[in-house]
């Protein structure tokens, strides 16, 4: 069997349409020596019948559905190459991203850092710069006081395949938001170096919904506070979780599992 450089891992759960646009993107990068790996959480049997059509190498099942936490860490089990780059299926990956492919196995050899990040929600305030084109995110900036935590994020990246060997796994049995706060929150208290990119080289399926909105019955709040004031309070929570986090027990203090 031919040996795979880089294996693409593509979690997925019920939305088949969006993965098939996901796989696309990434044929349409033009790696070379590439496996693309889809697990699957339990999604209805018309789904998987759909699957097993697409231009894939393997597919992970799962007897029912689990969560994201489970359905990443038998992903990564499956993964045979010497780089794991992680996608979920509602994403699709620019193909810039060949172009700094390069770049980004020679960080990673060289230690430089451990993972690099093709995406993010908003804009750190304080980066180091690795390279032209990639650079670290500080462990602890006061300039990044209301980013620090988020580090690690379950959006596009790439890594060697032991990462989680060094690092740990997901922590299963929990909800999405449960899962990856917690994980986010273990890897600040690591000496993981994290990275990105410093143009965004991932976006969001437009018209694509995140199965994590629906987690959780959402209340109408009795009082309104502004985004500021919520931006802040937030900062606060999750470096209070960060503060107490034992790795040894694993788990959050202040954030509920919606799996329990």
């Amino acid at each position: 069997m031919e040996h795979k450089l880089i294996s693409i891992l593509i979690t997925h759960y019920n939305r088949a349409h969006d993965l098939l646009k996901c796989i696309d993107a990434i044929h349409n990068v033009g790696f070379s020596n590439y496996e693309i790996v889809v697990s699957d959480d339990g999604s209805d049997a018309d789904t998987i019948t759909l699957i097993k059509t697409y231009n894939i190498d393997q597919l992970v099942l799962a007897k029912e559905n689990q969560g994201l936490a489970t359905n990443i860490n038998k992903g990564i089990k499956a993964c045979k190459g010497d780089y794991l780059l992680y996608c979920q299926e509602d994403f699709k990956l620019n193909p810039e991203i060949s172009k700094l492919l390069p770049e980004c196995i020679t960080l990673l050899d060289s230690k430089q850092t451990d993972l690099i990040r093709f995406s993010s929600y908003f804009k750190f305030n304080q980066l180091t710069p690795l390279t032209k084109n990639i650079s670290a995110i500080p462990k602890f900036s006061l300039t990044n006081f209301t980013q620090n935590y988020y580090q690690y994020s379950d959006h596009p990246f790439i890594t060697k395949r032991n990462f989680h060997d060094r690092y740990g796994y997901y922590m299963e049995g929990t909800s999405g938001r449960f899962g990856e706060t917690e994980y986010g929150i273990r890897i600040c208290n690591s000496k993981a170096i994290i990275a990105i990119t410093n143009r965004m080289l991932a976006d969001m399926i437009e018209g694509s919904e995140s199965i994590l909105i629906h987690e959780f019955e959402l209340k109408e709040p009795k009082i309104r506070f502004s985004k500021k004031i919520i931006k802040i309070a937030r900062a606060f929570r999750l470096y209070f979780e960060w503060a107490f986090y034992n790795k040894n027990k694993r788990g959050l203090i202040t954030y509920k599992n919606g799996r329990r």
